[in-house]
């Protein structure tokens, strides 16, 4: 009941009642108001909106479906009562008028008045003793397309341009600075038919830079931006980590960032080009590509892992904050990179520990209870996340699909009545090796309720190179299905009336330390 609702607390956009987020839907859907919103102010793109123009033909309501994805993205009723105000749009606002705290009920009856400024005078101080604990806002989820390149705090950015010695402080001066020019001509004076993606931080184009294919993302900052998200100010002090983190974090699996333009007309980060695009984009086949077959599959898998418990096993573990198939970009040769390191901080020293956030953002149909409940950000936030890919790559379905019966991917794997096997994208071809239950049980481990039961990722990921190695090797005719809880019994191997070269006795010692094989006393 709206009576007991706590109004100090966050509020999200999924959890506005059924009578009030339909009434608003009439409203929004009256005379498309929805499209403005949409659009324009939450700069959601222009093909995602001819999407949702159609959902009356599916006897759905645009705003809802509106509703339904920018919710995916852990946006608050608060944010959505400060859109409408700029919008001058006080009808719906009424409507949300119960779901946010009265200080701001006086803006319905002052107009537009400025609430970036009533929000900030009551809010700064708080914010700047929790600027160490809290996570950058999470604008804009609609930059997939385009390579998926990482995103940044605009506005500051754009602070940046103007006195370049902040984008030195913060970055350590480890990236190459390359000139306004320089991109220009490498994007032909930014021609249209370059441009790779669109959305709200600004248009990402493919481009030719000192003879190499690279992904330029110009930022723009967005009008109304600040006034919009005013409450978050603090954050946004802390929009340089990206470069911080991709300047320490060199990978063969984390996307490499060539350098950032400062200076010129608006500031600019290029990126590695990854010509495949992003792992979400391949299971689906999207631009007509080819299904990806199981051993890709498991080698994106692996590379993946390796990848994030490189960032874990850091001397500071770095948590990523946004994994997802998204974020997960192919090179020529399927090798999987990790982007987006817009949400990513450091995280506790200490094993099974975690850092208390004061915003939760990311994409909720990767993100743990314990971290949209009770705001615990740790390594295992990652783990559940890449929990939820295996089981995308598995069975080639969305993490989330609101025709689902269970919407959320996690959940329809663990409530699903059909037998497992039954859940196999048929589009990877035939699975000789049996990495479909691979995936899954490692899966099912790595999403497991509680924080302490999941693995950590160096564990995932020797669980998925125990798999792999097995499938390579023919002497060994022992299943090798992972398990997190040793339930299966040590085997011993047989000697064999063949030497074994020094690659074989690396891949028995790999054998067991995974715990597939024991060594007996005859070795």
């Amino acid at each position: 009941m709206i009576s007991n609702l706590n109004l100090n607390k966050i509020t999200y956009i999924y959890e506005l009642p059924y009578a009030e987020r339909k009434e608003f839907c009439s409203i929004m859907d009256m005379n498309d108001k929805w499209e403005e919103l949409g659009g324009y102010y939450m700069k959601i793109d222009t093909a995602t909106i001819f999407k949702l123009s159609k959902a009356p033909m599916r006897n759905h309501s645009s705003t809802d479906e509106l509703l339904t994805l920018w919710g995916e993205q852990n946006h608050t009723i608060l944010e959505l009562f400060s859109i409408l105000n700029t919008m001058q749009h006080y009808r719906a606002m009424i409507i949300l008028k119960p779901f946010v705290d009265h200080k701001y009920h006086k803006l319905i009856n002052q107009g537009a008045k400025s609430f970036g400024y009533l929000v900030k005078s009551e809010t700064d101080d708080s914010l700047n003793n929790e600027v160490d604990n809290v996570i950058k806002l999470n604008t804009d989820n609609n930059e997939r397309r385009g390579n998926n390149i990482e995103r940044e705090d605009l506005n500051t950015l754009g602070k940046i341009n103007e006195h370049p010695s902040i984008m030195f402080s913060s970055a350590e001066a480890c990236t190459p600075l390359i000139t306004y020019n320089e991109l220009e001509q490498a994007t032909n004076y930014w021609n249209k038919e370059n441009i790779l993606g669109k959305g709200g931080f600004g248009v990402v184009f493919k481009g030719i830079w000192r003879s190499t294919t690279v992904a330029i993302k110009r930022l723009e900052a967005q009008k109304g931006a600040e006034q919009q998200f005013n409450i978050l100010e603090a954050q946004r002090q802390q929009s340089l980590r990206e470069l911080k983190y991709l300047n320490s974090c060199r990978h063969d699996n984390i996307l490499s960032l060539y350098g950032f333009s400062i200076g010129g007309e608006k500031p600019c980060l290029v990126y590695q080009y990854m010509i495949n695009g992003s792992l979400e984009d391949r299971l689906q086949c999207r631009q007509g590509t080819e299904p990806l077959t199981w051993n890709f599959r498991f080698k994106i898998a692996t590379g993946s892992a390796r990848g994030l418990q490189f960032l874990h096993g850091m001397d500071k573990p770095l948590i990523h904050g946004d994994i997802k198939s998204a974020n997960i970009l192919l090179d020529q040769n399927f090798e999987p990179r990790i982007g987006d390191f817009g949400l990513a901080r450091e995280g506790p020293l200490q094993e099974y520990t975690h850092v208390k956030v004061s915003h939760v953002h990311g994409t909720r149909p990767y993100l743990p209870d314990e971290f949209l409940r009770g705001k615990k950000f740790s390594t295992k936030v990652d783990t559940y996340s890449f929990g939820v890919v295996l089981f995308e790559i598995a069975t080639g379905q969305r993490a989330y699909d609101n025709l689902r019966n269970h919407k959320f991917l996690k959940d329809h794997v663990e409530n699903n009545d059909c037998p497992i096997s039954d859940m196999a994208d048929v589009k990877a071809g035939p699975d000789e090796n049996n990495l479909y239950a691979s995936l899954m049980t490692i899966g099912k481990n790595c999403v497991s309720y509680k924080a302490k039961d999941r693995p950590e990722m160096e564990q995932v990921l020797r669980k998925l190179d125990c798999v792999m190695l097995q499938e390579k090797q023919s002497t060994i005719r022992h299943s090798c299905l992972p398990t997190f809880q040793n339930e299966m019994p040590i085997r011993k191997l047989s000697i064999l009336s063949e030497p074994y070269h020094s690659q074989q006795w690396q891949n028995i010692i790999m054998l067991c330390m995974c715990g597939i094989i024991s060594m007996n006393s005859s070795y």
